[in-house]
C-alpha cells in the first residue's frame, strides 16, 4: 500500500529529525507530501498561525508534561478539523499518555525512537482503509445557469493550491464544462466515461488520469462533448468523491446546473457548498427553493451574489437576498470584465489582476473554505482548549 498523505513534521532534536528523514525516504511514502521542519511543537504552533494544518502533524516536544500540555493547548487554537496529531516526547508516564489520547491526540511516542518505530506508528494509524484521512469536499453550484459558478470553482481550486493545499478539481459539467479551456488541459479519460464504469475506478487509475496542473493542483476536466453517456448513479459519484478525498487535502467539485439524483447527493454530502446566484428575481426564487431542499445539511451553504452592477436600481440587492432567504451573502462580487478577460487568457483572476479588490476578496473567501481563515476557538482555560484539540483532530 502506497500512502497518499500530507504530513508536516517538526523535530526538536537530531535523533527525531533522523527518524523523520528515514520515514520521508521510504518508498511506501513516495506518493505522500512530507515537509520536515525544525523547532518542535513550538514551531508547529507558530507555523499554523498563518498556514492550514495538513492531514497529519508529527511533532516532538522534549519538555516536561506541563510544557507538553500547554503547547498542545496552543496547537488546538490553530488546528483545523480533520487533522491528526502524533506527538513524540521524553515523558514516559501512563497517566500523561492516557490523558493525551483522551484529549484527541492520535498517538504518543516516547523518544528516542528509530525510523522503523516511527514508520510503524504512522502505518498503524492508517492501517484500516476506513481510517485514512479524508480531504475536505467543496462543491460549487449555480442557482441558475450563467451565474458564474464554474469560474468561481476554478479560481477557488487555484487559490487553495497556490496557498499550499493539495487540491483535486473535478469538472462534472460533462457536456459543457469549461475547465479544459481555462486550464488548457486535455483529459486522458473523460469523467463521463469514468463514471459510466464505476467498478474500474480505483486510486491507481485516478492517480494516472489526473492532470497535474502545478505543484499542488491536479484536475480531471470534462470532455465538453455533446454525446450520449452511460447513466450516472449517485453511488458511482460517491465512490469517485471518496477516492479523490483520500488523495488530496481539498476536493473542489464543479457541479452542472441540472437536477439529477447524483447532483442532489453531491449537494447534500459536500463539507462546504457554495451557491452562486445572480442578482435577479428568478435566481432568488431558485436559491430559495434550493435552500429549503437542503435545510438538513449539517452546515448551511455559502451564498455568493455575483455580477452586481454598481448603481443599477433595477437589480436585487444583497439585502433583498438576505431578507428573503434568511441567509446573508458570504461574498458579493461585481460584474467585472476581468473574469472574462482572465478566462480568455487562460489565467486565474488573481493572476490577471494582482491587487484587484474583487480578486483579493475572492481569494480570502477561497482560503476560508478550507478552514484557513476560520475563527479561533473562544475561551482561554486549559480544559476548554484541550476540548478544542479533541474536536480538531477528530476524523469525521
Amino acid at each position: 500500500m502506497l500512502y497518499r498523505l500530507s504530513i508536516d513534521a517538526f523535530a526538536a532534536t537530531p535523533g527525531f529529525a533522523a527518524a523523520l528523514e528515514q520515514l520521508a525516504a521510504d518508498p511506501l511514502f513516495a506518493k505522500s507530501r512530507i515537509a520536515l521542519h525544525q523547532g518542535g511543537l513550538a514551531a508547529a504552533v507558530e507555523r499554523y498561525q498563518s498556514q492550514t494544518t495538513p492531514q497529519l502533524v508529527l511533532v516532538e516536544e522534549p519538555g516536561d508534561a506541563a510544557v507538553l500540555q500547554e503547547r498542545l493547548a496552543q496547537l488546538a487554537e490553530v488546528c483545523v478539523s480533520g487533522t491528526r496529531v502524533m506527538v513524540a516526547g521524553t515523558v514516559n508516564d501512563i497517566v500523561t499518555y492516557r490523558r493525551l489520547l483522551a484529549d484527541g491526540v492520535s498517538d504518543y511516542l516516547v523518544t528516542p525512537l528509530s525510523g522503523d518505530q516511527l514508520m510503524a506508528a504512522v502505518q498503524g494509524l492508517f492501517a484500516d482503509p476506513a481510517a485514512a484521512p479524508k480531504g475536505k469536499m467543496i462543491a460549487f453550484y449555480g442557482a441558475r445557469g450563467g451565474a458564474g459558478s464554474s469560474t468561481l470553482a476554478q479560481n477557488a481550486a487555484w487559490n487553495l493550491a497556490q496557498a499550499g493545499d493539495e487540491v483535486i478539481y473535478l469538472d462534472l459539467d460533462l457536456a459543457f464544462g469549461t475547465s479544459s479551456l481555462i486550464f488548457n488541459a486535455d483529459a486522458r479519460q473523460t469523467v463521463g466515461e469514468l463514471l459510466g464504469e464505476p467498478e474500474r475506478i480505483d486510486t491507481q487509475l485516478l492517480d494516472r488520469i489526473l492532470i497535474k496542473q502545478d505543484e499542488h493542483l491536479r484536475l480531471l476536466p470534462a470532455a465538453a462533448e455533446l454525446k450520449e453517456l452511460p447513466p450516472i448513479t449517485a453511488e458511482a459519484v460517491e465512490h469517485l468523491f471518496d477516492l479523490a478525498r483520500r488523495m488530496a487535502a481539498v476536493l473542489v467539485v464543479d457541479l452542472p446546473h441540472l437536477w439529477a439524483p447524483w447532483v442532489r447527493h453531491a449537494l447534500e454530502s459536500a463539507d462546504e457548498l457554495v451557491l452562486t446566484s445572480a442578482p435577479d428575481l428568478a435566481s432568488l426564487r431558485d436559491a430559495k427553493a434550493l435552500l429549503e431542499l437542503l435545510s438538513r445539511r449539517s452546515s448551511p451553504p455559502k451564498l455568493v451574489l455575483n455580477k452586481l452592477v454598481s448603481g443599477k436600481s433595477t437589480q436585487l440587492t444583497a439585502k433583498d437576498f438576505a431578507e428573503t432567504l434568511k441567509l446573508a451573502p458570504a461574498l458579493t462580487l461585481p460584474l467585472d470584465g476581468l473574469f472574462v478577460e482572465a478566462g480568455n487568457n487562460g489565467q486565474m483572476l488573481t493572476e490577471q489582476a494582482k491587487g484587484n479588490k474583487s480578486a483579493e476578496s475572492f481569494r480570502q473567501f477561497s482560503l476560508s473554505l478550507s478552514g484557513r481563515s476560520a475563527p479561533k476557538p473562544e475561551g482561554s482555560s486549559l480544559a476548554g482548549l484541550m476540548r478544542q484539540l479533541k474536536e480538531a483532530v477528530h476524523v469525521r
